[in-house]
């Protein structure tokens, strides 16, 4: 009987401790004090790679690069995202199949961009393919392909101590002015709001930050802001408003959005405080003068698609009117 004893009591103490393992396991680690997560983002880039040749927020991607990778020299953790629409919009990023737009958002160490028209406008195939050659994730909650989701709804990626969730939403046709026309046969849009009351909440204890990147417009963003309390950022596009610098704030949501066509970044510091919550929200304007530096590598880049690709300080990037992309098969080592 003793024996028997002992060994029940044994087993109890076995079964106890596993189980307390477990749950000190799943215990939430709080995000430390002072921790600092910088976001970098574009809105609505459209496929556009030369800068405007303004004197002042001439914008450009070797100068877009060269901001990126200095930040990356500072703090290797940075986060990088795109609102979405990035893909097409010029004719040489077209002829590419988008492919020269991928390869140099690959080389800025992009994180995550979200699926809108212009990611689709080539046709299913062609963002399939786009997708396969891209170092970063895409994410949509709301854009359907016969039935089935382009991308997932949503990852979670960890910076420093914090997790951090990344959810894309695209506005519906209404909104999409001419660029409802190239949505390829079998792609649907479903209601943005509808798909954030499927996917938002199974967030709020999952991820430290929440971060929403929206086509939807500014009507929309608003509304995901005040029924979504626990949202952190929504990265936004579809707007003349830039407003890096000075945030919508609903709630504790803060609602920003870049200037379009790749003319300047935004960037939201985020500081953490006690109980692993955000203590401070710092936003500033990226700007890119002709004066800037440009990233060298990202020029030899671009130049494998566009041999007559131009970028000179005193006026800006550019690209020659007769410059045609050379198409993606016949880019030799782009990948």
């Amino acid at each position: 009987m003793k024996s028997k004893h002992f060994v029940f009591v044994l087993s109890s103490l076995i079964v106890l401790s596993t189980i307390s393992t477990l749950f000190v396991g799943c215990e939430k680690r709080e995000v430390p004090e002072g921790t600092l997560l910088s976001v970098f983002y574009s809105s609505d880039v459209r496929g556009k790679l030369e800068g405007c040749g303004c004197k002042r927020n001439g914008g450009g991607i070797t100068k877009r690069a060269a901001k990126l990778a200095a930040a990356h020299q500072e703090d290797p953790q940075i986060i990088y995202c795109d609102a979405g629409n990035f893909l097409t919009g010029q004719p040489y990023s077209e002829s590419s199949e988008g492919m020269v737009m991928v390869k140099a958002y690959n080389h800025m160490g992009t994180n995550v961009v979200n699926v809108s028209e212009r990611e689709l406008a080539l046709g299913y195939d062609a963002f399939k393919k786009a997708k396969a050659n891209s170092d970063f994730d895409y994410v949509s909650a709301n854009v359907k392909f016969n039935g089935s989701s382009v991308a997932d709804d949503y990852v979670i990626k960890k910076f420093k101590d914090a997790k951090v969730a990344f959810v894309g939403l695209c506005g519906t046709k209404e909104i999409m002015r001419y660029d409802s026309t190239h949505l390829p046969a079998g792609i649907e849009i479903v209601d943005p709001m509808v798909a954030a009351r499927n996917v938002l909440p199974s967030l709020a204890n999952k991820a430290d930050v929440v971060i929403v990147l929206s086509t939807c417009g500014d009507e929309t963003d608003s509304l995901l802001a005040d029924h979504f309390e626990f949202v952190n950022l929504i990265i936004g596009g579809r707007s003349f408003r830039a407003n890096e610098d000075k945030p919508w704030i609903v709630g504790d949501t803060r609602i920003v959005r870049a200037n379009r066509d790749g003319k300047t970044l935004g960037r939201m510091d985020l500081v953490f405080g006690p109980e692993g919550k955000i203590k401070t929200y710092s936003p500033s304007k990226v700007t890119m003068e002709t004066s800037d530096p440009s990233d060298e590598s990202m020029l030899a880049l671009v130049r494998q698609y566009l041999p007559d690709f131009v970028d000179n300080p005193k006026d800006g990037v550019r690209i020659k009117k007769t410059a045609e992309a050379v198409p993606s098969t016949q880019v030799k080592n782009s990948k």
